[in-house]
Formats: structure tokens, sequence, C-alpha cells
């Protein structure tokens, strides 16, 4: 095997890399969007709650507040740059790695066209699955992140939570579509 050829693949791999972090990033930005008008709107816990319950394994207080003012009755828009900012880079960071996931998946599945789009909305429910199932329990008993994380899911409501998923899958398909 000649030099060229492992750059060659070495280069391919990281373009998947790249481009699944870049696909995954900016599919979870209107996924995060979501979440806060969903929160802020019907679900009455707080216009930045779900950035909040995010950064929650490092501080609680945030989340807490914000709850506590959307449980008085009024709009609750409490802003908290640190905490806000730490939560949305980590559902960025996470974003990014599911994102990678699903790019080396539909090129190994050879998924091209219309069809990047149902594979993209099947993979985040898939993802929604694996998070509200696995993962956040199992991160929220590594980290301390209490009930807040572990049941994060069922807080929100599964419907809601898949709805968030749906929209993140729907942003990864439309991705591959666009730019093969």
């Amino acid at each position: 095997m000649s030099q060229d050829g492992r750059t060659a693949r070495l280069a391919g791999v990281e373009r998947a890399i790249e481009t699944g972090m870049m696909a995954g990033m900016a599919a979870a930005v209107p996924m995060g969007i979501f979440a806060m008008i969903a929160s802020a709107t019907w679900q009455r816990a707080g216009f930045y709650t779900p950035m909040y319950r995010i950064a929650s394994v490092l501080d609680p207080l945030p989340l807490e507040a914000s709850l506590e003012e959307a449980a008085a009755g009024s709009p609750s828009f409490y802003f908290y740059p640190q905490p806000m900012f730490a939560g949305f880079a980590v559902h960025l960071a996470i974003g990014g790695f599911f994102g990678v996931l699903f790019v080396v998946l539909v090129r190994a599945l050879r998924v091209r066209g219309p069809a990047s789009v149902a594979a993209g909305v099947l993979y985040g429910l898939g993802v929604a699955a694996l998070m509200g199932l696995v993962l956040l329990p199992l991160g929220a008993e590594l980290l301390g992140g209490g009930r807040q994380i572990a049941e994060a899911a069922s807080i929100v409501g599964w419907p809601t939570f898949a709805a968030w998923h749906l929209l993140y899958g729907l942003g990864l398909g439309t991705w591959r579509l666009l730019w093969p």
C-alpha cells in the first residue's frame, strides 16, 4: 500500500468527521431553539430552561431559579449567561458527535437523495430513544446530574422530546441531501 493511498483514506475520514460535526452542530441549533420555544410556551417552564437543564450537572441553581420563576406564573426569561452558554455548548457538542455517527452511517449504507431526509428523521428518533432511555440516565448517574437529567425525556414529555429529535434528524437528513 502506498503512502498516497493511506493519506487519501485518512483525508476521507477527516472529511467525514468534519462534515458530521458541522452537520450535527447545524442541526442542533434549530432543535435547541425549538426546545426553548416549547419550554417557554406550552410547557410553561421558562425560555432558557432547556440549556440550564443541560448545565445543571455543573450548577443546578439557574435551573431551579428558572423553574421557580416560571412556576410563579410570570413569563420566565430568567437569564444567567454562564450556564446558558455552557448548556448550549454541550448541546452543540453532543449534536456534533451524533452528526459524525450519522454521516458515517449514511455513507456506509450509501443513502442518497430524498431517502437522506427520511434516514435523518428516523435517526433523530433513534437518538431520542437512546438518549432518553439509556444515555441521559447513565450520564446522570455517572456525573451526579440527578432527576433533571436522568428523567429529562419524561419531564419535558416524550412527545416533545421526540419532536426535538425529529427536528434534529430532519436537519441532518436535509444537510445530507444538499451537501452529499
